[in-house]
């Protein structure tokens, strides 16, 4: 029976247990829980403003949820007057609160890592936040021990009603955390495929417009080696009749950019160069750079032009020989001569000479004379009469204008020769610029957007 409406008699004629202390420390924990996602996600926003993906909105929702459900059934059914209903608070309670005492030591461990990797990455604001959520998550763990304490306390009067209220909220914290871990990685993986949607939106326009200044220079590498005397043509629109390629430059062809084709003649006026750009409307948009192609059929582009805090500088942005593998196949056959055939070029080539490349593995064709990968066709030169050591690569382009512009020509001398027409590159042809070996400054483009 009850001696007044908020406190249960205890059996055998013992003295009434007051509710006040249980509902003064359901209040303190509920404070505690607060005050520690409010510091937790203040901790975390910042990485949420570079990953969205990092912690959706609608996970959030479900553990406050979690969370908040338990805090009222307890406030409901403390607050009734019969002891069965006051007895089932006290079981959930007892229940809910003791099952976060039992992970604490997981948890505190997961707090004290993530403190020492926020003082590790030198962001102070978020360490300060940290130890704010790691003080509230030590009071909400203090006060869980008196919840349960007075729980128990409180349960001896109906002990058939608490133990029931503490099986099914065990049930309920088992179930949720399943739900929770289920739920979590669908919003996340959600949240992940958004970000790439969103990344993927915002560097279209520049993907377009490296598509875009790649085929128009490849078709004026496919004219002018048909005529080299003639040059490059003084402008593009209109183009000549024998042109197969259309190089207008439509307003809306390329989303958010100016295409202009400037060009460079010699003192003859004959155009024996060019700069062919693609420069964005608005400055100031994350990886939305100014990109150009000259006759080396090289795309630049002036990074980090898009930040003003830094110094852009012009670089090579797709590395054709870098996607040729001319280079690293060069080094993986000369290590094959030394290590394995008594320093001797092969007649052919095979697994062992092609070695590992990383990009692309290529299929061996025309009994070792041949190489294929989706863009380009390797062919292998044997060594000249008289010389054993020595041998000869070329890689030339088999999307042009697509995924690729050059070809290239590793000669018996070691060096490789580069050409952006399409044909196979000789050793005729000019060398390779030194920052197409690394993705790199070009001191000598003279580029200022």
């Amino acid at each position: 029976m009850l001696t007044h409406s908020h406190s249960p008699s205890g059996p055998s004629g013992r003295p009434p247990v007051s509710l006040h202390g249980l509902r003064t420390s359901l209040c303190l924990a509920f404070l505690a829980i607060c005050a520690f996602f409010f510091f937790f996600l203040g901790a975390l926003q910042q990485d949420r403003a570079h990953d969205p993906a990092a912690l959706p909105t609608g996970m959030i929702l479900l553990y406050a949820v979690f969370f908040l459900l338990p805090f009222a059934i307890c406030f409901v059914l403390l607050s009734s007057r019969k002891v069965e209903f006051i007895a089932a608070g006290a079981g959930v309670a007892c229940g809910f609160f003791g099952a976060f005492l039992v992970v604490s030591p997981y948890v505190l461990s997961v707090m004290a890592l993530l403190l020492a990797m926020s003082a590790a990455w030198g962001k102070p604001s978020a360490e300060h936040a940290l130890i704010a959520a790691g003080v509230a998550l030590v009071a909400f763990l203090a006060a869980n021990l008196a919840i349960v304490w007075l729980g128990a306390r409180i349960g001896k009067t109906q002990w058939t009603t608490f133990g029931m209220a503490i099986g099914l909220t065990a049930l309920y914290v088992l179930f949720s955390f399943s739900f929770l871990d289920s739920a979590g990685y669908s919003m996340v993986r959600q949240a992940q495929r958004d970000k790439e949607q969103s990344d993927l939106n915002l560097n279209m326009p520049g993907m377009l417009a490296s598509q875009r200044i790649v085929a128009l220079a490849a078709c004026l590498f496919q004219n002018h080696m048909r005529n080299p005397e003639a040059g490059y043509p003084e402008a593009l629109e209109p183009p000549a009749k024998d042109w197969n390629c259309d190089t207008e430059f439509a307003a809306d062809v390329v989303p958010e950019h100016t295409l202009a084709y400037v060009p460079e003649p010699d003192a003859s006026g004959r155009v024996i160069d060019f700069e062919l750009t693609a420069i964005p409307k608005a400055k100031g948009v994350n990886n939305r750079d100014p990109i150009m192609i000259d006759n080396r059929g090289l795309v630049f582009v002036y990074y980090p032009w898009s930040r003003e805090d830094v110094v852009a500088k012009a670089m090579v942005r797709s590395n054709d020989l870098m996607y040729s593998q001319i280079d690293v196949l060069r080094r993986n056959v000369e290590q094959y001569i030394k290590d394995k055939n008594e320093g001797l070029a092969p007649t052919a080539l095979n697994a062992y000479a092609v070695g590992s490349l990383g990009h692309e593995v290529p299929s061996i064709e025309d009994d070792g004379m041949r190489l294929e990968t989706r863009d380009y066709e390797t062919r292998y030169f044997p060594p000249h009469s008289g010389n054993v050591k020595e041998f000869a690569l070329s890689a030339q382009c088999k999307s042009y204008g697509s995924n690729c512009l050059r070809s290239y020509f590793a000669d018996y001398d070691g060096s490789i020769h580069a050409t952006s027409e399409p044909r196979q590159a000789t050793a005729g042809d000019s060398l390779a610029v030194r920052c197409e070996f690394a993705f790199g400054e070009c001191p000598d483009v003279n580029w200022f957007p």
